[in-house]
């Protein structure tokens, strides 16, 4: 079952839209990490507690090092990544040689398919990273965490923000420097920051999505001069793995 729930994630799907913002917060929700950057999970051992979570018992987390600094020590996580694929039965080429040069496109898209891989699989209930992690005894545990308090059934919904209630200032307040005001062009200036950001890479994506299509539509529409299926994977994965900074604009 789980090689094919893999093997039916495709590039076209949604899960390759989700925004790394989305999935920082969903990563460190269910592992209780405190990641700030797509690329801290180069080092594979997110990735072998994910598995964790959906095939209790499979993956020897003991052996796991969240403390991985060097090339080398990543390789290893992978290889642990590598045969718990294995023994699940999931068919999924994990590009170790790229994933542990810590670059952001090329471990977004595979937390992208893993996050997918997680919604189709996790068999439910609560998990709490750090507590699994502090019971197999997990090497080196990652300095900065999150609350140990368990997980939800579902551990990728956050309970909505409390409402904030009108607060009256007392008199003595009123005089003192307006530092609230500084503080609120500053958290202005951070969300317009974000903001562009997200826009940044939803038109990222919607360009290669729209160049993969004029490619697929060429092929269709002059079968005279037809690309050949290694010719076609080749333009098309040229696409995919383009660089952020080369990134085209979408097409008209």
């Amino acid at each position: 079952a789980g090689a094919k729930m893999s093997d039916a994630i495709g590039i076209m799907e949604g899960a390759y839209f989700v925004s790394r913002t989305e999935l920082l917060r969903w990563l460190n929700d269910l592992l209780g990490l405190n990641y700030t950057k797509v690329e801290q999970v180069c080092s594979g051992a997110a990735h072998c507690q994910i598995m964790d979570a959906i095939f209790p018992g499979k993956v020897p987390l003991s052996k796991v090092n969240f403390g991985a600094r060097q090339e080398y020590e990543y390789v290893q996580n992978y290889k642990i990544l590598q045969s718990v694929f294995a023994k699940c039965g999931v068919e999924k080429v994990i590009e170790v040689n790229r994933l542990i040069l810590g670059r952001m496109q090329d471990n977004l898209e595979f937390l992208q398919w893993m996050k997918r891989f997680f919604d189709l699989n996790y068999p439910g209930g609560p998990y709490d990273g750090v507590e699994r992690r502090r019971q197999a005894g997990a090497k080196a545990e990652v300095a900065a965490e999150t609350s140990a308090a368990p997980k939800a059934a579902n551990p990728t919904r956050r309970a909505p923000p409390a409402r904030l209630q009108p607060k009256t200032r007392k008199p003595a307040e009123r005089d003192k420097p307006a530092k609230e005001g500084g503080e609120s062009l500053e958290q202005v200036s951070a969300l317009k920051s974000t903001v562009d950001g997200l826009e940044k890479e939803r038109d990222f994506y919607f360009g290669k999505l729209r160049e993969v299509e004029l490619i697929c539509q060429a092929q269709q529409n002059e079968p005279n001069a037809a690309l050949t299926v290694d010719e076609l994977l080749s333009r098309i994965l040229g696409v995919l793995y383009q660089e952020d900074t080369e990134a085209a604009t979408p097409a008209q």
